[in-house]
């Protein structure tokens, strides 16, 4: 493959909701645009983004790929990415990466669920954005409608570039407004017809206005001639592009395909070259910078994605920010602070790879054989500590407990494990003292099932999984003291220890206060340090769940000692003891962990929703419209909420998201409380 220099590169990140057809598109683009002889098909599993086994058995994207298109001198780099909310990990890292989005929507079903969350990780990272509406020669398919559906529940400014013609209930031809060329449904060039003149004036009107609107001087021409020269249209749309004034709205179909030179085309033109980006954030020496994207600059390379390939074992994909770099060379992992040897780099084009001799500002490339360095690190130049502000990608919403079904593999699981998690920013292992479990958390439980899949393939550890504890923690709710004497005379040395505690409540996360308040040494000061520890070790297990103890001040007030029997582990003992009796008296309370939920749903199934989440002692805190969707904003404690991913699927048919974040901890309900003890009680027993 030749070297293109920076401005001729564009890398666009194909987004959307499950099923509209990303995937064929993407195909599609590669056969329109002349990098394969054969149109792939993820239904007959030819597809050159979704070649792998999961992906063809599951039929849907479970990660994101790489197509390359060499289109009128221009290198193209198309990133397929997952629809599936459980892989939005990767959607997000292809988004970062890109120099313009294009989020598919059909032309039947109009704007979704997923939709709406693409769209939204496009808008939090300020990318330029197209839409292409597919399938439009469906009979259901309605252009208008969905035209109408993107402006009301996306953005007002998304005006067609191309659209499709519909004469007889069959699709006729798809019309380019900014060139006047039309196709056919082969792909054959025709004239517009003319049920489609009215529709292509009114359309370049309305692109003459956002293209004026632009720029003073491209104003300034527009009253003075009426109109605007080619030049002047393309620079102006360019430019409300890059700022997202603008939204180019394509259509046609995937498959076959219609429409795409249309669309590749307009990825060149429209689009910001990778020179023409924002500069990227970063630090360095813990100050803050910007990353110009400048091939002359200082090499900084972004890690948006790293993955295991059949032939070249662990790989890293970057897109190159600042610099250039040729052959082999060292280089540092700035994140890691550690140094890499940078030698075994490739441009990947679905299944094919070609080996790269340089990569240059706005390169994408896979990397093989690096040490230690995965998903969102910074590689720099040798000696560099720029690293570049972290993508952040969305928090788990699913959790397990996992153990291996051979307990001789505890480590094995745990290595395998921390290894997909780095690869994958979205997975998250955790050792968790306070439950006493290992637990996994990730987007769902088909992320779960595909990753511990991944897991048996690699290591070949079976794993079980099932609920996973909940971290009670305990507290108290009024104050109290009391005293405890612990006196044991054996045949030599006794013990002996002696104290008096009070207990007070402190504010919710407030943690824990000791403090000492004996006077006249009826304690001595060396016995206080064993008295706090005794304290601190009954505070780890409470009485009535055996859960840590939180947010409450325990202060020594009293006691005695023995100038023989004393010592600090009679004294701590005494205070174990003590403590447990006092706060037995101080009104114990169980609190439980809480979540703030944003449940997403089409508003057909809001009431279900909202009933659903009541049931779970969910407080409905509001309700936001956003467009024909609605937000549900909750409160909802942890223990109801096992599997809420596939309980919301069954009652939205697929179509409601949500995310979640920890709010705090809350008191539990007496009845559920009471219940909880009785079952600890039966578990000690």
């Amino acid at each position: 493959m030749k070297n293109y220099n920076s401005d001729k590169l564009r890398t666009i990140a194909v987004i959307g909701h499950g099923t509209v057809g990303k995937t064929s598109l993407c195909d599609s683009l590669l056969f329109a645009g002349g990098a394969v002889e054969r149109l792939g098909s993820v239904d007959s599993g030819t597809s050159q983004f979704d070649y792998t086994d999961e992906s063809r058995e599951r039929q849907h994207s479970l990660s994101s790929s790489m197509g390359i298109v060499d289109y009128n001198g221009y290198k193209i780099n198309i990133i397929d990415t997952p629809g599936l909310a459980d892989f939005h990990g990767a959607t997000i890292g292809s988004v970062m990466v890109s120099d313009g989005v294009l989020l598919v929507i059909d032309g039947s079903d109009g704007v979704e669920v997923g939709s709406l969350m693409t769209w939204d990780f496009a808008a939090r990272s300020d990318k330029p954005l197209m839409f292409w509406v597919n399938r439009v020669d469906r009979n259901s398919a309605d252009f208008g409608r969905t035209l109408e559906d993107i402006r009301k529940n996306l953005r007002k400014t998304a005006i067609p570039v191309t659209f499709p013609v519909i004469e007889n209930d069959v699709l006729s031809a798809i019309v380019n407004v900014l060139t006047g060329e039309a196709v056919n449904a082969e792909g054959k060039e025709i004239p517009v017809p003319d049920s489609a003149k009215d529709d292509t004036e009114m359309y370049r009107m309305q692109l003459l206005e956002i293209a004026a609107e632009s720029d003073e001087k491209l104003m300034e021409s527009f009253f003075e001639n009426e109109t605007l020269s080619e030049e002047e249209m393309t620079a102006g749309l360019k430019k409300a592009v890059a700022t997202r004034n603008f939204f180019p709205v394509f259509s046609g179909l995937a498959i076959p395909p219609v429409g795409q030179k249309f669309l590749l085309n307009s990825i060149s033109t429209l689009l910001p070259s990778p020179l023409e980006g924002p500069p990227a954030a970063a630090t360095d020496r813990d100050k803050e910078a910007e990353i110009t994207p400048d091939p002359s600059g200082p090499f900084v390379a972004r890690v948006f994605n790293s993955k295991v390939d059949t032939h070249m074992g662990e790989i890293v994909f970057v897109r190159v920010m600042s610099g250039c770099i040729e052959g082999t060379t060292d280089i540092s992992n700035t994140t890691r602070n550690s140094s890499e040897r940078l030698g075994n780099y490739y441009f990947i084009s679905g299944r094919e790879r070609t080996h790269a001799d340089r990569l240059i500002t706005g390169d994408i490339a896979a990397i093989a054989k690096l040490k230690s360095t995965t998903t969102n690190d910074t590689l720099g130049q040798k000696g560099s500590k720029i690293i570049l502000k972290p993508i952040v990608f969305p928090q788990p919403v699913y959790r397990v407990a996992i153990a291996p079904k051979d307990r001789s593999n505890e480590d094995k699981m745990g290595s395998g494990l921390s290894l997909l998690a780095a690869q994958d920013p979205t997975l998250i292992l955790r050792n968790e003292s306070e439950i006493g479990q290992t637990t996994l958390s990730g987007m769902g439980e088909l992320h779960l099932k595909v990753m511990l899949g991944r897991l048996k393939d690699s290591t070949g550890v079976e794993t079980e999984t099932f609920k996973p504890k909940i971290a009670y923690h305990e507290t108290i709710t009024r104050k109290a003291e009391g005293s405890y004497k612990h006196k044991k005379q054996t045949g030599g040395r006794g013990q002996y220890g002696h104290v008096f505690i009070r207990l007070e409540p402190l504010p919710r996360g407030a943690g824990f206060e000791f403090k000492s308040k004996v006077v006249g040494g009826n304690v001595p000061t060396n016995f206080i340090q064993a008295v706090e520890k005794g304290v601190i070790e009954a505070m780890k297990n409470g009485p009535i769940s055996g859960c840590k103890v939180v947010d409450l001040q325990a202060v020594v007030f009293d006691g005695s000692y023995h100038p023989v029997d004393s010592s600090d582990m009679a004294f701590k003992l005494a205070s174990r003891k003590c403590f447990r009796n006092v706060m037995l008296d101080a009104g114990p309370s169980l609190l439980e962990p809480v979540v703030i939920m944003e449940v997403t749903v089409p508003e057909e199934f809001m009431g279900d929703v909202m009933g659903d989440l009541t049931s779970r002692r969910g407080r409905i805190q509001g309700i936001e419209a956003e467009g024909a969707f609605q937000v549900i904003k909750a409160s909802v404690p942890e223990a109801e909420l096992f599997q809420y991913t596939s309980t919301l699927k069954s009652l939205t048919q697929a179509r409601g998201s949500f995310s979640q974040s920890f709010e705090g901890y809350q008191p539990v309900p007496r009845d559920i409380q009471e219940k909880i003890m009785a079952e600890v009680t039966e578990e000690e027993e």
